[in-house]
């Protein structure tokens, strides 16, 4: 009887022990982000602390239109002056009088790694995007045409 009980206890810790070995260290869950907000073509960007890509710093202090750009030197994302303002849908090319125009109220250009052709060269347009505040950093992700799911992770300078 002695040994039946002796057996039973050493299969209980074998059985104890190997699951709690099977389970392993618990995964860590994706950050879920603090807030969370949908913005539309034209709609004005107004971050509430700076926001920083590399050495590019996107000023707290005011608000801005966000298109992509695309010319030579590849496709951003342009973060302009409030009244730089374009239709939503409308595309202004860069080597025109209205494209001039615009290109000198772009403030920042944030370089988009993106195989996806976002907007037609040596252009300018408003896109769609969602923003993703996790506190420490701020994600960009837009949301419009061609350009669903490419986002850009901005880190947050208080």
């Amino acid at each position: 009887m002695k040994a039946l009980r002796v057996v039973g206890i050493l299969l209980i810790l074998i059985v104890a022990l190997t699951s709690v070995a099977a389970a392993g260290p618990a995964k860590p869950k994706p950050a879920k982000p603090l807030k969370v907000r949908l913005h539309a073509q034209g709609e004005l960007f107004c971050p509430a602390a700076a926001l920083v890509f590399g050495n590019i710093v996107i000023s707290a202090s005011r608000c801005y239109v966000v298109f992509v750009l695309r010319d030579s030197g590849g496709t951003f994302l342009a973060f302009a002056a409030p009244d730089a303002r374009i239709p939503p849908g409308q595309l202004v090319r860069l080597n025109t009088p209205a494209g001039a125009k615009l290109r000198g109220r772009i403030f920042y250009l944030v370089p988009l790694q993106t195989t996806a052709v976002l907007a037609p060269m040596n252009s300018v347009l408003l896109v769609a995007f969602r923003t993703e505040d996790f506190g420490s950093s701020l994600t960009i992700i837009l949301t419009s045409g061609a350009a669903q799911n490419v986002s850009v992770v901005f880190g947050v300078r208080f």
